[in-house]
């Protein structure tokens, strides 16, 4: 019996942070969504290189709270900081919402995603206190997986909104069921936490006795600056960091989705936001589909393997910077593209989610947290950058173009990094198995 209330409440706890994840994702989604519906309204001051800043503070606010929000979960607890991010950015989106000024679209965006930033660093916490190590991938496997189809979700809900309210209805609804969600998480993780309080020191004191047995690891006795210095100094770190940063811009392309969409094709906001969904349906599959793969080839193989993916992005990216040279219809047109944004998503997600989990974990030790952290700071800082000059970009007069061509080039940057970085990889697990062979 106690057994079977573990279960449940364990149940409860990973469907509440998925529910309140889905939240956060609302909160950033909302905004590309709205995108379209924004460029056109004539009460506002906005082109898509305005709105691509508006993107950019936000990516300034990720950046910022990957580096701080992780530390403050460590230190006030996981869903303390969990449910204050649901509700702060629930504010800031209702906020958003009554603005007309770029200035403060800016100030809110980066508050927004700041908070929203606080997600997955405030979920490892949750984790590691309340599951079992030997429970930890499985749980992040279902939440990973709940990300993506949260994205896709949240996509289509907010488009369909679209056809029938404005886009400033739009932020107050999704700030609305977000803060309704902050009201209700806490009662849920307080009966949690009263119920598993015997179980929470476990995992604490599991993890701690992993640490302790890997005392063949580099960084088993470093301090945080010792590990930083370790990390600067391998070429792997600047292999990966510089490969996810590349990543991270590809990724952008979904916040100009719909804009993207709506120009080209002259669709209605509505319209642009569901067919934009096709991007995180990709990415929705190939996350499911990825882990299962890498988990059967070899790091030889798996070379191959995201390499081939990353080449059908480039081709996917070729694909669509030259489509409107053949004529084909603009029904025919306009299925293909989608299509190909589909094939996109789902060809750069296992290359952007998998190696740097992987390797972050092995190389980095004890101080993996901190590893994950400094990557993650060097890929939003790549994808701040392409949010200003892609926005800039896309608002000259056949600027999608080029839009389209630094994406390209990125992409080109990406495919050869990573496989430089997984050859590495390989190399190095080549030489780490010989050495205990001998040994």
């Amino acid at each position: 019996m106690g057994k079977a209330l573990n279960v449940g409440l364990e149940v409860r706890i990973v469907i509440s942070m998925c529910v309140g994840y889905a939240m956060l994702m609302l909160c950033r989604t909302v905004v590309g969504v709205a995108g379209p519906a924004m460029l056109i309204d004539p009460n506002l001051q906005l082109d898509t290189a305005s709105f691509g800043a508006i993107l950019g503070w936000g990516t300034a606010g990720n950046l910022t709270g990957k580096l701080t929000n992780g530390v403050l979960a460590d230190k006030l607890g996981g869903s303390k900081v969990f449910i204050f991010a649901i509700g702060a950015a629930a504010v800031t989106t209702f906020v958003f919402g009554t603005l007309s000024s770029n200035t403060a679209f800016f100030a809110l965006y980066f508050l927004t995603i700041f908070a929203k930033s606080a997600g997955w660093p405030s979920m490892a916490n949750i984790i590691r206190v309340w599951f079992s190590p030997s429970k930890h991938g499985r749980v992040w496997g279902f939440i990973a997986t709940s990300s993506r189809i949260s994205s896709v979700a949240t996509t289509v809900l907010l488009s369909s909104l679209l056809l029938v309210i404005s886009w400033r209805g739009l932020f107050f609804i999704a700030a609305a069921i977000a803060l309704l969600c902050a009201i209700i998480l806490p009662r849920l993780f307080k009966n949690t936490k009263n119920d598993v309080s015997d179980l929470s020191e476990k995992p604490v004191q599991n993890i701690e006795a992993i640490l302790d047995n890997s005392a063949n690891h580099p960084l088993h006795k470093a301090d945080t600056f010792a590990a930083i210095l370790f990390f600067i100094k391998s070429r792997r770190f600047w292999l990966i960091s510089l490969g996810v940063s590349s990543l991270a811009v590809l990724f952008e392309f979904q916040v100009f989705i719909p804009i993207y969409l709506s120009q080209t094709f002259d669709l209605a906001p509505a319209q642009a936001g569901m067919a934009s969904s096709a991007f995180p349906l990709g990415c929705l599959i190939a996350v499911f589909t990825g882990g299962f793969i890498v988990d059967k080839v070899s790091k030889k193989k798996l070379i191959y393997v995201m390499g081939s993916t990353l080449v059908v992005a480039i081709l996917c990216l070729l694909s669509l910077r030259y489509l409107g040279t053949v004529e084909f219809g603009a029904g025919f047109e306009l299925a293909l593209t989608i299509g190909l944004i589909f094939a996109f998503g789902f060809a750069i997600s296992p290359a952007y989610y998998i190696p740097m989990s992987v390797f972050s974990i092995s190389f980095g030790g004890r101080h993996c947290g901190l590893l994950v952290g400094l990557i993650d700071a060097f890929a939003y800082f790549g994808a701040m950058i392409f949010d200003f000059v892609g926005g800039a970009v896309a608002n000259k007069e056949g600027g999608w173009q080029d839009f389209l061509s630094i994406l390209i080039v990125t992409s080109i940057i990406a495919t050869i990094t990573m496989i430089v970085f997984l050859y590495v990889e390989y190399q190095s697990s080549k030489s780490t198995q010989n050495s205990l062979q001998n040994a």
